[in-house]
């Protein structure tokens, strides 16, 4: 169910002031969800976060400790699915680091994620397979 209008502007506030988020771009929904917290660069074990999509990228709030996830759409190279441990709801998402340029793949997991895949690869111009 998305998130109320009231309750997206108040998000999207917090995110402009937090420099996640440009106050010309739109929030369109956010919920919890899944991440991997990499440990080394293969490796990482899945934490609990918020996942934020606007019409420009998808911001992950990983919490105090770690460093957010923002990636711009135009960024993303490829998405694929993949599982979180044996459930299968994940999606991999490769793109261009914005510091490295090297590119990287982060993981979320979250419901409806053929819905979200479908709205990222829309944005960042790529096709499914």
């Amino acid at each position: 169910m998305a998130a109320s209008a009231s309750k997206l502007e108040k998000q999207k506030n917090k995110l402009v002031e937090a420099g996640l988020m440009s106050q010309e771009d739109t929030l369109v929904d956010f919920f919890q969800a899944n991440y991997v917290e990499h440990l080394t660069k293969r490796m990482g074990t899945w934490k609990q976060g918020w996942v934020y999509f606007t019409e420009k990228r998808l911001i992950v709030i990983t919490g105090l400790l770690n460093s957010n996830i923002v990636i711009p759409y135009s960024e993303i190279t490829q998405l694929e699915k993949c599982s979180q441990s044996l459930i299968p709801m994940g999606i991999a998402i490769t793109h261009k680091d914005a510091e490295s340029g090297a590119l990287v793949t982060d993981k979320i997991s979250l419901m409806k994620r053929v819905k979200w895949m479908e709205f990222m690869a829309q944005r960042a111009g790529i096709t499914l397979v």
